[in-house]
């Protein structure tokens, strides 16, 4: 019987020790996924930001965009400041 409770504790030891990994893995490829949607935003936003020098229908666009999609009053009176509303 002692065994087979010593065998029992083990794998359980192992489970904990499996589990935490999964948990630390899934963590970093979480944190990973965050970082790229974060550079796609940073990158697609400075290209936009870019061309609306150049294009001012572009610019007129990107506006109108804003104007519809950014509704928190904060954010608002942020981009205001700055001209894009």
């Amino acid at each position: 019987m002692a065994t087979t409770n010593g065998k029992l504790e083990a794998l359980r030891k192992r489970e904990a020790e499996i589990k935490a990994k999964i948990e630390k893995f899934e963590a970093k490829e979480k944190g990973k996924k965050r970082k790229e949607e974060n550079r796609v935003k940073i990158l697609v936003g400075a290209g936009m930001i870019a061309d609306t020098v150049k294009n001012p229908e572009t610019r007129a666009g990107v506006v109108s965009v804003l104007d519809r999609a950014i509704t928190a009053p904060k954010d608002r009176a942020f981009l205001k400041s700055k001209g894009w509303l």
